[in-house]
């Protein structure tokens, strides 16, 4: 069947952590006049053929036809709306917050993914030069945007402009701050592809990320642990903390100058699991205060905590939303050092990361882990 090879195919990516992490990243089939796509929210790793979603390409292709206010509120609610109508007839699950990205594509196979050694490129200040002198015009690139229609229509532009220019359909792109597509008639080309792009950059990379465990304070970390727990379970009813003291953190931890390539966010994953900004503290007497200030400032509390001589902490009311975060700014981290080899970090603006703070979109997908 044919939700059976999409099925395998979405746990074998989605199993690999260099790939995939969290519910990032979506795969999507389509057989005729429909295609099936991830649901919002699911984890590749582990979905099963109930957890995709049937489309009316149709449908789909007409909701570009539309036009949309430009409140983004107002546009993103009513695109919606058409996405949920394009659903194939007796679906009720919520399809990917991309699918309208995976509808362009001509090809049966789609596979989008947030790898971090891709995102060292798209999340540099010199990623798009890097790109055309990698891959040359092969590899469609999108500057950063507001994702949902607005990211959707942009592409969709961008993807008719390069068939019209090459007589022929764009297979690859890389989204800035965000990650790449690539899409093929067959497992084993997409497979290809995406192993092109990656040995392609990771030629190009030259710095590593070390992530063997540091040389932390012990004392002065079971300090800052004991005072994390203490100071959030005056806010949240139940409180986990999780430790991490490798290198690279601590390396980023060593000042608030240090600090600085990891306290903005690179793609909205980061911003989903981990929020966007962590907070960084020279000293463990100052947590209380700081949190307090983070609180006043943002409205919501920092889910990772920088820390001098220690490393990173990160908390959450569940065992699985401190781990998840946790694994994503170790992301973040990877990222940082990744983006050095193509002229330093690039982050989202504050414009982006205030919309998929407040997306409705975002905040479903993140509920769903």
């Amino acid at each position: 069947m044919l939700l059976d090879e999409l099925t395998a195919l979405s746990n074998y990516y989605g199993s690999d952590e260099n790939l995939v992490l969290a519910g990032g990243g979506n795969t999507s089939l389509k057989d005729g006049d429909f295609m099936y796509i991830k649901g919002s929210g699911t984890a590749l790793s582990t979905i099963t053929n109930d957890g995709f979603v049937k489309m009316n390409r149709k449908k789909l292709a007409e909701v570009f036809e539309k036009t949309y206010p430009d409140d983004d509120k107002t546009r993103e609610a009513m695109s919606l709306k058409d996405l949920f109508l394009a659903r194939a007839e007796g679906e009720e699950k919520r399809p990917s917050v991309e699918t309208l990205l995976h509808s362009l594509f001509p090809f049966k196979y789609v596979l989008h993914l947030h790898p971090s050694l891709v995102n060292g490129l798209t999340c540099s200040v010199g990623g798009r030069k890097a790109s055309e002198e990698i891959f040359g015009d092969s590899v469609l690139w999108i500057e950063p945007c507001k994702p949902g229609y607005t990211l959707a229509k942009i592409c969709c532009d961008a993807l008719a402009t390069f068939k019209k220019e090459h007589n022929k359909p764009c297979d690859m792109m890389l989204l800035a701050n965000h990650g790449v597509f690539v899409a093929a008639e067959t497992r084993e080309e997409l497979d290809k592809k995406l192993s092109f792009i990656l040995e392609k950059i990771g030629e190009k990379n030259i710095y590593m990320p070390d992530f063997s465990t540091g040389e932390f304070l012990p004392d002065e970390s079971n300090d800052a642990f004991e005072e994390i727990n203490a100071v959030f379970s005056e806010y949240l009813e139940d409180c986990f903390v999780t430790f991490e003291p490798n290198t690279e953190a601590l390396r980023f931890a060593k000042s608030e100058h240090s600090a600085q390539d990891v306290l903005r966010p690179f793609t909205p994953d980061h911003i989903v699991y981990c929020k966007p900004y962590p907070l960084y503290l020279e000293r463990v007497c100052d947590i209380k205060s700081l949190v307090s200030e983070y609180l006043k400032k943002h409205g919501y509390l920092p889910k990772i905590l920088l820390v001098k001589d220690c490393g990173f902490f990160s908390v959450d009311k569940t065992v699985k939303g401190a781990s998840t975060a946790a694994a994503l700014f170790d992301d973040a981290l990877k990222i940082a050092v990744y983006s050095k080899s193509f002229g330093g970090p690039r982050f989202m603006s504050e414009e982006l990361t205030d919309f998929i703070v407040n997306w409705e979109a975002e905040s479903y997908r993140s509920s769903q882990n």
